[in-house]
């Protein structure tokens, strides 16, 4: 991320729901991403080094920028699809306790309570959640919301919540599933969810179109032969591949 955008910078507000710019983490703390580089702020409270981390440990330290929570929190589309999908079901959420599976920020913690549920619970991996919790405080939800850190295949919930009666996550990617986050959705499903339980989103759809990139395609087929050999069986096999 060369322009460094960061929730510190930037107050963002949903309908009664403000992700406040919390202060700046300790610079003991702060550190460059370990797997890009960049300046951006990333809190680091893990006990190993960058040479013992495991692929799965870049992927939930990605998660600690707040440049990518903003740019979720700053999509309006998505961030309003779910607002309205809780607030406009207050009914459903009233008196309920939900779980929001990859909290982030807790922003949708927060719509649940708003919505009138009893008590949201909040995993996440990544020490964003230690911004969550900032987050959650400034809006006055710290007796409502438990943010728990940790995989939800490692974790417990609280005792006196046992179970959920919703269970709410962002956990599409791009083409729907990347990121492979459905599996920990469907864990967390058989393992917490209350018989007849419900889950925001709990369908989904993906739709596929053929594209062509004549640009690509054109620089392959029309590859100009400047050796002064006889390449052509090469080529003519390009042309195959690419056509």
């Amino acid at each position: 991320m060369n322009n460094i955008a960061t929730i510190v910078n930037d107050d963002v507000n949903h309908d009664g729901v403000t992700v406040v710019a919390p202060s700046k983490p300790d610079y003991s703390k702060k550190m460059a991403c370990s797997n890009c580089g960049c300046d951006d702020l990333v809190l680091m409270d893990r006990n190993i080094s960058s040479d013992e981390m495991t692929s799965k440990d870049y992927y939930f330290d990605s998660y600690a920028h707040y440049g990518i929570h903003e740019e979720m929190l700053k999509d309006e589309v998505r961030t309003k699809a779910y607002k309205n999908a809780i607030i406009l079901n207050r009914h459903l959420f009233k008196n309920k306790v939900v779980l929001d599976v990859g909290c982030g920020t807790a922003i949708l913690c927060m719509f649940a309570i708003k919505a009138g549920a009893k008590h949201a619970i909040g995993i996440e991996c990544s020490s964003i959640i230690d911004v969550a919790r900032e987050i959650v405080a400034d809006n006055n939800m710290s007796d409502k919301i438990t943010l728990i850190k940790g995989k939800a295949e490692d974790i417990e919930l609280p005792e006196e919540y046992p179970k959920v009666d919703i269970i709410i996550s962002e956990w599409m990617g791009y083409c729907l599933f990347y990121e492979l986050m459905l599996s920990t959705v469907i864990f967390a499903r058989d393992k917490w969810l209350k018989p007849n339980g419900m889950m925001f989103p709990d369908k989904a759809c993906l739709y596929i179109t053929a594209i062509e990139d004549h640009q690509y395609k054109d620089e392959k087929i029309n590859c100009k032969n400047y050796t002064n050999l006889s390449i052509s069986l090469i080529l003519s096999n390009e042309n195959k591949r690419v056509g």
